[in-house]
């Protein structure tokens, strides 16, 4: 699978959610999809999915567009946060919709989750629990065999167990049926090693897009008075920047280069770490 995303833009009334992006995603492979709250990343998940339209711009699937294309919709399926069930319809009524829809549904897996997550078939909806409604939608994307499939904060409500059996059902899955799955979470540290891609999304523009192996081997974090950290990042791409009494953070890609100068400190970079360095610059921007 190839998505295609070219100049693509979003706006709603007098806000830019999404401003001008442009990147290239081929699986199958398991993305971390990341950025802090209003980034706009559940708005570019609407968007691959179809359910909304650009302001300007394309989103291609394999060379086909996302919206107002049934065919090519059918095989993305998006778990979003909230709102994916019908609350009046039963568990099994809710799986039979998907089974329809989605043309390489596998019912076997269906009935097997449901055992794995403890759900009775003919509970409705509405009198489920928020981990229970997580764990259904976790069941709709593995069963739907999507091409793309998308999980946009999926286990809300489910304890540590649970959590745990999602992230070995996902690596069971692409091992055994392997796709493009594109996973939006701000648990980073659970999940951060299921990641062979990472995308970075900040203020409706892309920070950063890197393999996992680039992110670990060669993302780092330079820190020290602003002109000994000026002078040996020259030439280095700059990720972000923050300075705090007096000290100049800076996280680079160092793409294997060495560096190395007078009063400086290097640390690794977590992905946690980046996305509270991006939150703290939102902060700080707002209450200038």
């Amino acid at each position: 699978m190839k998505i295609e995303v070219k100049n693509v833009s979003k706006s709603y009334r007098h806000k830019e959610a999404l401003k001008n992006i442009s990147f290239t995603i081929e699986g199958p492979k398991i993305i971390g999809f990341l950025g802090h709250n209003g980034a706009g990343k559940t708005t570019f998940l609407n968007l691959l999915s179809g359910l909304i339209a650009t302001t300007n711009g394309n989103i291609t699937v394999n060379g086909e567009n996302v919206f107002n294309v049934p065919l090519t919709l059918r095989d993305i399926c998006f778990v979003a946060e909230s709102g994916n069930f019908q609350e009046e319809m039963t568990i099994a009524q809710t799986l039979r919709a998907n089974s329809f829809f989605y043309p390489k549904w596998d019912e076997n897996l269906a009935m097997e989750l449901l055992e794995v997550f403890a759900l009775n078939p003919k509970d409705k909806v509405r009198s489920l629990s928020k981990g229970m409604v997580s764990a259904l939608g976790i069941i709709t994307g593995f069963a739907s065999n999507a091409g793309i499939t998308i999980f946009d904060e999926p286990y809300i409500g489910l304890d540590v167990a649970a959590r745990n059996t999602f992230y070995d059902l996902l690596i069971e899955q692409q091992t055994e049926n392997p796709r493009l799955f594109i996973l939006s979470t701000h648990l980073i540290d659970e999940a951060s090693k299921l990641f062979e891609e990472i995308l970075i999304l900040h203020e409706g523009q892309i920070l950063l897009q890197k393999t996992a192996e680039e992110w670990y081997e060669h993302i780092v974090a330079v820190k020290g008075s602003a002109s000994d950290v000026e002078q040996v990042i020259r030439g280095l791409e700059v990720i972000y920047k923050h300075t705090f009494m007096q000290e100049l953070t800076a996280i680079v890609f160092a793409g294997g280069q060495s560096i190395e100068g007078q009063n400086i400190m290097l640390e690794r970079v977590s992905l946690q770490d980046m996305l509270v360095y991006l939150s703290k610059q939102q902060k700080a921007r707002a209450i200038k």
